[in-house]
């Protein structure tokens, strides 16, 4: 299997998660390369990679965004990992964030998410059913043992509920 045939595997597997507030939104398989636009293409297909530091590479391909802060989750397709990144969006640079080492342990990430989720995809929902410390431990626990290189603190951000 290629890295795009992985990439297009874990997205059609995938749309979007929320929790409270928070949500990861993933693209369309048949979306993917104008959902490029704004990261490694401009609005006339013109490309903005050019090298310097800080500014899109050419290995990143962005997946799907951050719901809440519009930040781009994107994979680089230059490790064999396929690690999985995000980074700040309008700060003038890119400074990525790792926030799972492989593909394979991000849709780990997603699929425990998902079982998160449950009765808290709202703000509503999630205030009536909070999400325990003891669950938020379990959660990042089993996050960490995979994913040693990533910033778990993205996670933990993402289970609070405002």
């Amino acid at each position: 299997m290629t890295i795009l045939e992985k990439i297009r595997k874990f997205l059609q597997d995938n749309s979007e998660i929320s929790i409270g507030y928070n949500e990861i939104t993933f693209f369309a398989v048949d979306e993917l390369d104008e959902e490029q636009v704004g990261y490694s293409v401009d609005d006339n297909n013109n490309s903005l990679i050019t090298g310097q530091e800080g500014d899109w590479k050419e290995e990143w391909l962005v997946i799907g965004v951050d719901g809440l802060i519009e930040d781009p989750i994107f994979v680089d397709t230059s490790s064999k990992q396929l690690q999985v990144l995000t980074a700040a969006h309008g700060e003038g640079e890119w400074e990525p964030i790792p926030i799972a080492d492989t593909l394979d342990s991000f849709a780990y990430i997603i699929i425990e998410l998902k079982k998160n989720s449950v009765n808290r995809s709202t703000p509503v929902d999630l205030e009536e059913n909070p999400i325990s410390d003891n669950e938020k431990k379990q959660f990042l626990a089993r996050i960490k043992k995979n994913n040693s290189y990533s910033d778990i603190d993205y996670w933990e951000n993402f289970l609070e509920a405002d």
